[in-house]
């Protein structure tokens, strides 16, 4: 699979520190951790990536799905991390998805798991990160951010 164009010379690193978030790959090896989260937070992420989602995921199903984000970020064609607080506990999920077909356009995904300072946690993540990501974009492109914070 080649890399998206956006990202044939650069990419992201795999794992990074971002003043009190830690990003750790979403991969395989979080299957257990990420469904808790996920399925437990599925009242602030419903609607976020499709209508129902993630009402009905199965563990199985998890598991395709991290397997893809993996391939994927080795492929250079998305991204897609665990946000982590300082102590190690998941926090949510950051995404950078490049327009399929064409150069400089796409989209960042952030969500927190559903808990009281979600939405603050979310708007200190989203600056943090957006600083931190812009440098691995492509110069002049436009990638439009979204998150759970209206859920």
């Amino acid at each position: 699979m080649d890399p998206h164009p956006d990202f044939a010379t650069s990419r992201p690193p795999r794992s990074a520190v971002l003043g009190t978030f830690h990003l750790t790959p979403l991969d395989p090896s979080v299957v257990d951790e990420d469904f808790a989260v996920v399925t437990g937070s599925s009242a602030v992420l419903k609607g976020l990536f499709g209508d129902d989602w993630p009402v009905g995921l199965t563990l199985s199903e998890n598991a395709i799905d991290l397997a893809w984000h993996e391939r994927e970020f080795t492929s250079s064609r998305s991204f897609a991390w665990v946000i982590r607080d300082g102590h190690g506990s998941y926090l949510g999920c950051a995404y950078v998805y490049p327009d399929l077909g064409t150069r400089g356009s796409g989209t960042v995904i952030t969500w927190m798991r559903d808990q009281v300072d979600r939405v603050p946690l979310l708007t200190v993540f989203n600056d943090v990160f957006m600083g931190w990501i812009t440098a691995y974009l492509p110069a002049g492109g436009e990638y439009a951010l979204t998150t759970n914070a209206d859920f």
